[in-house]
């Protein structure tokens, strides 16, 4: 490979402009190795205003399918197809659902080209999420790419409990604009309680509202506020109003990623009482704000959260659980001090250039 630049397939059901989480992974590893390999991102169509080609300065890109959310169930079809035509020296899936069946089907009949597949999802460790990908192919997802890098311990232990060998098992994290997030540092509002989530199941908000009576009532000045949208929102507002806390609890709805940051950033607590998380960047971007942070011990939490020492851990499904965080965190100023210090200490292997000299390390592997 010395003689050319490795051509790189990225397997990419969504990609600009329906980006969150496992997109900006894409997109920030993309670019910091683009001088190095070519790449070339294939994505679900999903809206046919969209174009089915384009040639952006770091990469092509390519979208398949007919312009509709069936597109989604069209890309274990029609993108490997593609790749194939494109005759890559390299593919790499990132997200463990329908990029990880492209790349699945890909590797069945290019079985000499060297496939990467990165772990995202701790939501699909729940059985009724992962209800349309049944139990053989869920293994074969995981059994099949050469290399498996996960974003968190949990993932990576999935995988190996799936079959993976454990020497094609690597941990790379996903990352965070940590210089943005510190930027956002400010003199935090006494009592002032943050979430930012999807106001969905995994979130378990519902616990962290039926908390907030007990919290009030030792520290009158505590109030929540929580940054999202999502399904359950009526159901949020509903418990709000059920327990008199319409004075005490906010929802801002969605924000854009900037104005999020700056809400973290003038909060003395973060907190989120997920049920699943891959990783939870949200947390290492309240870290990197200057918040210590309150989160529940599911999937990859623990590898952000350290507990008693870059923040508290809980246990899930507990209203009581949370109430006793955020009580012995509002009356413990030394230890939120303590806690953020030693967070913002912690947080460069979230640094997305280090992250990408990794996922680059990884490539050199299977392409030498």
């Amino acid at each position: 490979m010395a003689n050319k630049r490795a051509k790189i397939i990225v397997f990419s059901c969504f990609y600009d402009p329906f980006i969150s989480g496992a997109e900006f992974f894409v997109k920030e590893v993309v670019e910091r190795l683009a001088d190095r390999y070519d790449f070339t991102i294939i994505a679900a169509r999903l809206d046919k205003s969209l174009p089915k080609y384009e040639k952006r300065e770091l990469f092509e890109y390519y979208r398949v399918g007919l312009g509709n959310s069936f597109d989604k169930w069209l890309y274990a079809i029609l993108a490997p197809r593609l790749a194939k035509k494109l005759k890559p020296d390299l593919a790499h899936a990132v997200m463990e659902s329908y990029a990880g069946i492209a790349a699945w089907r890909f590797k069945k009949s290019n079985k000499n080209i060297p496939t990467v597949l990165t772990l995202q999802s701790g939501d699909l460790d729940d059985p009724s999420k992962r209800r349309k990908i049944p139990n053989w192919l869920w293994k074969k997802i995981h059994t099949t790419p050469d290399i498996i890098t996960a974003i968190s311990t949990a993932l990576a232990e999935r995988a190996k409990r799936l079959g993976a060998k454990e020497d094609r098992v690597v941990i790379i994290p996903n990352g965070v604009d940590l210089e943005l997030a510190k930027n956002s540092q400010a003199e935090p509002v006494t009592g002032r309680i943050i979430c930012v989530a999807r106001l969905s199941w995994e979130k378990a908000l519902d616990y962290l509202v039926r908390a907030m009576p007990e919290v009030i009532a030792e520290f009158p000045q505590a109030h929540l506020t929580l940054v999202g949208e999502g399904d359950k929102r009526q159901e949020i507002e509903s418990l709000v109003k059920e327990l008199n806390l319409g004075d005490k609890i906010k929802l801002l709805g969605k924000l854009p990623h900037d104005e999020t940051l700056k809400e973290i950033g003038k909060s003395e607590i973060f907190i989120c009482p997920s049920l699943a998380e891959g990783l939870g960047i949200v947390f290492i971007e309240a870290q990197a704000c200057g918040v210590p942070v309150i989160g529940t011990r599911v999937g990859g939490i623990p590898d952000v959260i350290q507990d008693n020492e870059t923040g508290l851990l809980v246990e899930p499904r507990s209203s009581e659980a949370i109430s006793q965080a955020l009580k012995k965190m509002l009356g413990n100023e030394e230890m939120r001090q303590r806690l953020k210090q030693n967070a913002l200490q912690n947080l460069e292997r979230f640094n997305w250039d280090r992250i990408a000299g990794q996922v680059a390390a990884e490539y050199e592997k299977l392409l030498s």
